[in-house]
């Protein structure tokens, strides 16, 4: 399926259908694992329910809002070269299939039907999934209603507590999806999905890439600094409580890594 859309972003330049194949192929394989497992039983229902629900939520929002840009400056300069677009796309094969691990899995095997009642466990699974779908969701309708107006930074809403909780939501809600399915004998391994979406978001095509694209566009801005410094990364909580914070703690348990400081002197041209 993602080498299909592959062949048609590529060839026709079109950027439309990367966030639309990613996010549908969700959904595709938890429904066919699913059906192929035979077993239509609630605690299976709501697992798969649970990972379409999101898809098909995100990947409406990431397709009307691709309609409405036309391009995707992340592809801007991998678009043309063939390799590099496609070293993209087996990536997102990966992270596929990887986060999709635990529904997968969860889908093959013979499941007590009442489990749930006695597991504690699978609730705080469906109570962190519903919780991190609510900030993902609320998250990105602020920006998205932001962004029509002003040019600048989102600092409403969920954004005036973290710089990132669209990110906080999504990791939130695949933890949760993961717990309900490991409360269920799936085997603590196939969270390697979720380690592996975490690394991504917190060290390659995720923060880092928005954090450069910020810094290089509002490092003169007096306001958008002191944003940054009063306004946690990743999770989400009151600018009063987080200046309070030591900066070991930040730096460690909050994920507000050196690293991240070192892109501004990367977009005022210093060194480290």
């Amino acid at each position: 399926m993602q080498m299909s859309f592959f062949f048609i972003a590529y060839t026709l330049k079109f950027d439309k259908v990367t966030d639309l194949a990613a996010t549908s192929n969700f959904a595709i394989l938890a429904l066919v694992t699913l059906w192929l497992g035979e077993d239509f039983s609630y605690p299976k229902i709501i697992a798969s329910l649970m990972v379409v629900i999101w898809s098909v939520r995100l990947g409406w929002y990431l397709f009307s809002r691709i309609l409405e840009w036309g391009e995707d400056s992340r592809f801007d300069d991998i678009r043309g070269d063939f390799w590099k677009f496609f070293g993209f796309w087996i990536l997102q094969i990966i992270w596929i299939f990887t986060l999709s691990l635990p529904v997968i899995y969860f889908n093959s095997l013979e499941i007590n039907t009442e489990f749930i009642e006695n597991n504690n466990l699978a609730y705080v699974g469906i109570f962190l999934f519903l919780i991190g779908l609510g900030i993902e969701t609320l998250a990105d309708y602020t920006k998205y209603s932001h962004k029509k107006i002003s040019s600048k930074w989102c600092e409403i809403g969920l954004w005036k507590t973290s710089r990132h909780p669209n990110y906080f939501g999504n990791i939130l809600l695949w933890s949760g999806i993961f717990l309900f399915c490991y409360s269920g004998g799936v085997p603590a391994w196939t969270i390697m999905g979720l380690i592996w979406t975490c690394f991504l978001l917190l060290f390659v095509s995720g923060i880092p890439i928005l954090e450069r694209s910020a810094n290089k566009k509002y490092r003169d801005d007096k306001t958008y600094l002191k944003y940054k410094e009063q306004t946690s990364i990743l999770i989400p909580m009151p600018s009063s409580l987080y200046l309070k914070i030591p900066k070991s703690i930040k730096k460690s348990l909050l994920m507000d890594f050196k690293m991240y400081e070192n892109f501004n002197k990367e977009s005022n041209g210093m060194e480290d």
